[in-house]
């Protein structure tokens, strides 16, 4: 197993009927490639089967290196001890997790659009492997506002042509300016299902244009690929 509950606990009921819970998963890396992040789930069921509470979509950035193992404690909320008839014998934990791995890819550094109607169009589209394929990009400028500020954008377009869901791809901007110093930095990110497409937007705002000359902005994409699966179900224990 790569996933191992290493405690499933609970404390309560106390005088207002609330029951607390404390989770803990050992998580081995038994891949060749560094996990950089983990999205879990979980469900607290009762003697009978039937799921009392959760939480779910949980997301948290670790770092294991392979072969390595990592301990993480999965966040439970509140439920009442009526939730249960009172009696927590039986009840127990599932637990699941996707792990992550995060592949860095560089975009390079840009100039800003000169104008609203100049934007900046890089021929800068690739495939990564035969899953996901990103569109070249494109970098927009706004119109100056009643306050004299614009705002700029940089938009990609990202492919998905496999079976495999993506949870997260991101995409960084760093805009810089002409001695190298980051004037401001944004991000955005998107999740993409099997077979299908999306528009990522990294935008900023509140910029004032005489700032932006001999600007440039580094471009960075980061994805967020699955790698490794756990499940577990564990016991109920009071609490010491």
């Amino acid at each position: 197993k790569i996933m191992k509950i290493t405690k499933a606990e609970f404390s309560g009921p106390d005088s207002d009927d609330d029951l607390s819970f404390e989770f803990e998963v050992a998580f081995e890396n038994k891949t060749d490639h560094d996990i950089e992040s983990v999205k879990s789930s979980h469900l607290i069921v009762n003697k009978q089967g039937a799921a009392v509470g959760g939480s779910f979509g949980d997301e948290e950035d670790i770092f294991i290196e392979p072969r390595d193992t990592e301990s993480l404690t999965p966040y439970s909320s509140y439920l009442k001890g009526q939730h249960f008839g009172g009696d927590l014998s039986g009840a127990s934990v599932l637990i699941d997790s996707t792990y992550y791995r995060a592949e860095f890819h560089k975009l390079g550094e840009h100039n800003v659009p000169e104008s609203t109607d100049k934007p900046v169009i890089l021929e800068n589209g690739f495939d990564i492997g035969d899953m996901l394929k990103i569109l070249n990009t494109g970098i927009y400028l706004d119109t100056v506002d009643d306050e004299g500020e614009v705002g700029m954008e940089v938009r990609l377009g990202v492919r998905n042509v496999s079976d495999v869901h993506f949870e997260k791809v991101e995409l960084k901007a760093e805009l810089l300016d002409k001695r190298g110093s980051e004037v401001d930095t944004t991000s955005d990110y998107q999740m993409i299902s099997s077979y299908a497409g999306s528009l990522i937007t990294a935008s900023f705002w509140g910029l004032k244009p005489s700032r932006l000359k001999q600007c440039t902005i580094k471009l960075s994409l980061l994805v967020h690929q699955p790698i490794a699966y756990g499940s577990e179900i564990a016991e109920l224990k009071k609490s010491k």
